[in-house]
């Protein structure tokens, strides 16, 4: 019985290093450098935001603006990227921190939603999952082997401002994001023209958010490949799949320093659960924004950076860039008890709402 204990081991040993040697195989013979290639923007005068009736979070009216040459990158900022740029500089994001994260509902086990008894009101769908950060997506037991050209998410504007200035980068100024997605055509709806174009993006199509038909081919996030480039400049994914940074403050009477968690920045682009039509969520266009303060994170939460022409790449990462946030209470939630958040909402969420435990909310669905 020993013997065959233990050749049984012995082969699920086998097995299990054959497996690891594979994943290690194909992600050295991958070239994932591709993926941060930048692209060079000619600059000029554009019209930017949109007049149309529909317009939310300051996206219109229209108004002229002038933005120099500079470089962008082509795709969103890559798992395989980030995960260098963690290595070389030992660096922790604020998710990391905070030690929990959003998580789209679809994406987390039934055993891990039962033991979280806090919601957001207004956007059930989002679960905050203990230990969810860029390498763990869906929080424990979740992996990115698998997905080293997939967008880095979890990401707050914190993270991604350090990870640019590592790279000798920036993050883009909002204007520098809306017309490099534009790709030199004037007043358009999409980076590609006016027309709305099948298997261009990643969005949600359906019944948001019981059901994706998934006829993009995704039901989450996609690789930053997966659709073909999006305007004349070459660039993918400027609208869809996820929200990304810019280094714009959002237009309010802000009294915090720039460098403050609480101050909040404008977002670009829209993300996996956005639409075709603003039925639901935010209307994919080339002029949707958002805003979130600088220490939000959720798994449609990105980035790409920008270079200035005539920069170098310094590998430096200042020291201020990293936020140090206190680690969150942890409480037990009584029924009916409202919960104070301890984090910025997630994407997609317009307003700061609190969490309310599953029996509350349950409770007031039946009034």
């Amino acid at each position: 019985m020993d013997a065959i204990k233990y050749a049984f081991l012995t082969v699920v040993l086998v097995f299990t290093i054959i497996q690891l040697l594979a994943v290690y195989a194909a992600d050295n013979d991958t070239d994932y450098t591709k993926y941060e290639e930048m692209v060079d923007i000619p600059g000029g005068e554009f019209t930017m935001g949109t007049d149309a009736r529909n317009a939310k979070d300051g996206e219109g009216p229209t108004h002229d603006e002038k933005v120099k040459p500079f470089k962008i990158s082509k795709y969103p900022v890559t798992n395989y990227a980030f995960r260098e740029f963690v290595r070389a500089k030992k660096y922790k994001t604020d998710a990391e921190k905070y030690e929990w994260s959003f998580v789209f509902d679809d994406f987390v086990p039934e055993e891990i939603k039962n033991e979280i008894p806090e919601r957001i009101q207004g956007a059930p769908y989002w679960i905050p999952v203990k230990r969810a950060y860029w390498r763990q997506p869906e929080g424990k037991g979740s992996g990115i082997e698998s997905r080293m050209h997939y967008p880095a998410v979890h990401i707050s504007f914190q993270d991604a401002k350090a990870y640019c200035q590592w790279k000798g980068w920036r993050l883009p100024t909002e204007k520098e994001w809306e017309f490099a997605a534009r790709g030199g055509l004037k007043g358009k709806t999409y980076p590609w023209g006016d027309k709305w174009q099948k298997n261009r993006l990643n969005l949600w199509q359906g019944k948001f958010p019981k059901k994706n038909t998934k006829h993009d081919g995704y039901h989450g996030l996609a690789p930053v490949d997966a659709y073909p480039e999006q305007n004349e400049y070459g660039l993918h994914d400027m609208v869809g799949n996820t929200w990304e940074w810019t280094s714009t403050r959002f237009e309010t009477a802000q009294t915090s320093p720039a460098d403050d968690p609480n101050s909040t920045y404008v977002l670009r682009g829209g993300s996996y659960i956005d639409s075709k039509d603003g039925k639901f969520n935010h209307q994919l266009r080339v002029s949707t924004r958002m805003s979130n303060t600088a220490d939000a994170g959720s798994d449609n939460l990105g980035f790409r950076c920008a270079q200035s022409v005539g920069t170098k790449k310094t590998g430096k990462l200042p020291e201020d860039t990293r936020s140090k946030p206190s680690k969150p209470e942890v409480k037990e939630i009584k029924e009916g008890e409202t919960v104070k958040q301890k984090r910025p909402n997630p994407a997609d969420l317009r307003g700061k709402k609190k969490p309310t435990s599953n029996k509350k909310k349950e409770a007031k669905s039946e009034l």
